[in-house]
């Protein structure tokens, strides 16, 4: 989790609710799925949180939280956690999958190429 927000964050302190994070795994709110190396090494991560969406319950969706691979494993491992992560979030009764990345990355082209298209835009500001 350190190198990915080391990569990734968004300029304030690294400080995970490792709580907050099992709460929603117990509620059956969240998932995670590992790739690991034949060697038993971690190489990478994903977390996905799966709910009904606030405006039709009715439709379930899946929204990532984070996904990470160490950059000497990205490429197959990526794709490889993407299309679990797709998998499991189906198999929890998910109709659409949301992936969270900054614009302009070779993760935001990968997810086009399988498919997804542009559908939101985050701003962000400090106040």
């Amino acid at each position: 989790m350190r190198e990915n927000w080391d990569e990734t964050g968004f300029g304030f302190e690294f400080n995970p609710a490792i709580e907050m994070y099992q709460s929603a795994v117990d509620a059956g709110l969240i998932f995670a799925l590992g790739a690991v190396t034949d060697s038993g090494e971690m190489v990478g991560y994903c977390t996905m949180m799966v709910t009904p969406h606030w405006h039709n319950p009715a439709v379930i969706i899946a929204s990532n939280d984070a996904l990470f691979v160490t950059k000497e494993h990205r490429g197959i491992t990526s794709a490889r956690l993407i299309a679990e992560a797709e998998k499991e979030a189906k198999r929890r009764g998910a109709s659409r999958v949301l992936w969270h990345t900054r614009a302009g990355t070779g993760l935001a082209e990968m997810l086009r190429r399988r498919g997804y298209e542009d559908a939101d835009v985050v701003v962000m500001k400090e106040i």
